[in-house]
């Protein structure tokens, strides 16, 4: 084999994929991976500013429907049917509005993605090319290439995917939780039961998630890396007939990757059946302890319904927020790692290096 390329094993990186199970760690700082990557946000500010305001006026008119819904219901109620076509009509338009907010929010967040993960895949194979040569020698090209390919993408789906949905999922919890408070505090404290169970199943299982994405990424890497030292070395492997080990070393990498990425993706699939699960209990604490509120003659109907809606809403964003929380882990694993090879110095190109003087070798005559 050749030793052009070695792999994350040999330099310290994951343990060693050859002899023996790899260890993994959290990532080193995840703050501060966040705060280099909100660096790449500067330039782009008028797209996150375009990404809030839609943001925030979908959220509006998606908080604001459900205080229409409960006076048309209690405009039936009451028999006065005059002044519900106008509800209806405003519940409408607010609809509307919130349903084209969430088309933009889409077109505007692909944008921003593709801008940033642009600007750093640009700064990504500007470090490379600068790289000293005692780098590549001692790292595999296929690592390389998947924190431009492989991590940047993690990214740039975060980010898409995920701005926006945690735009609006801040703003609706602070919306909702405003409006339902103004509409009963009791059935409000009876709601908030259902966010602390989610913050302590979103507790328990954030540690597990954190480890196993970040361990699925560096084995996806290191395969990659494996799979690119072996083709890049075949006619070696060949002539001193290694296929058969070199098979074996692939698929235990292979199978390890394999199975991390079945774990990793139970914990991660899991909390959103735990969420729903949550917020259905929520709901119907609401509707049983509403229902005797408004037999005691404390609310009215159409608080009831809007109390629903509006409990449905305080619980989604947690849900989300919740099921985003592995994207994120993956995405910034991935930026750890593309900031580490930034972080890289250049090959010295000032040409004032002085080598030393070559020994001569010393001539005897016996």
């Amino acid at each position: 084999m050749s030793g052009q390329h070695t792999s994350l094993a040999e330099k310290g990186v994951g343990g060693n994929f050859h002899h023996g199970p790899v260890s993994f760690e959290r990532p080193r700082s995840g703050k501060g991976t966040l705060r280099r990557l909100t660096r790449y946000f500067h330039d782009e500010i008028r797209f996150v500013a375009l990404l809030l305001m839609l943001t925030a006026a979908g959220v509006a008119a998606s908080v604001a429907a459900p205080v229409f819904q409960s006076s048309a219901i209690n405009a039936i109620a009451d028999g006065s049917f005059g002044v519900l076509p106008k509800k209806l009509e405003i519940m409408a338009v607010l609809y509307t509005v919130s349903g084209l907010s969430l088309l933009l929010q889409g077109c505007v967040s692909a944008s921003l993605s593709q801008r940033i993960v642009r600007k750093l895949r640009r700064d990504l194979f500007q470090k490379i090319v600068n790289l000293p040569v005692r780098y590549l020698d001692t790292h595999s090209h296929g690592d390389i290439m998947s924190r431009m390919t492989n991590d940047a993408e993690n990214i740039s789906d975060v980010i898409s995917s995920s701005l926006g949905t945690m735009f609006s999922g801040i703003l609706t919890l602070a919306g909702t939780l405003a409006l339902m408070l103004w509409y009963s505090v009791p059935l409000t404290l009876l709601s908030c039961t259902t966010v602390i169970a989610v913050v302590l199943v979103t507790l328990l299982l954030r540690r597990k998630m954190s480890v196993f994405f970040l361990k699925r990424q560096i084995l996806l890497d290191t395969l990659n890396g494996e799979a690119e030292e072996k083709i890049t070395n075949l006619r070696t492997i060949i002539a001193y007939n290694r296929q058969e080990k070199v098979i074996g070393s692939f698929s235990k990498t292979s199978d390890e990757l394999t199975r991390t990425g079945i774990i990793a993706e139970i914990i991660g699939g899991s909390m959103g059946p735990l969420m729903n699960m949550l917020s259905n209990t929520g709901f119907v604490i609401v509707a049983v302890f509403g229902a005797w509120f408004a037999l005691k003659g404390r609310i009215s109907i159409g608080v009831i319904s809007a109390f629903i809606v509006y409990s449905r809403q305080f619980s989604r964003p947690i849900s989300e927020l919740a099921q985003l929380y592995g994207q994120i882990e993956t995405a910034l694993a991935g930026a750890e790692r593309i900031f580490d090879l930034l972080g890289e110095p250049d090959e010295d190109k000032s040409g004032t290096v002085r080598l030393p003087d070559p020994e001569r070798p010393q001539l005897s005559i016996f």
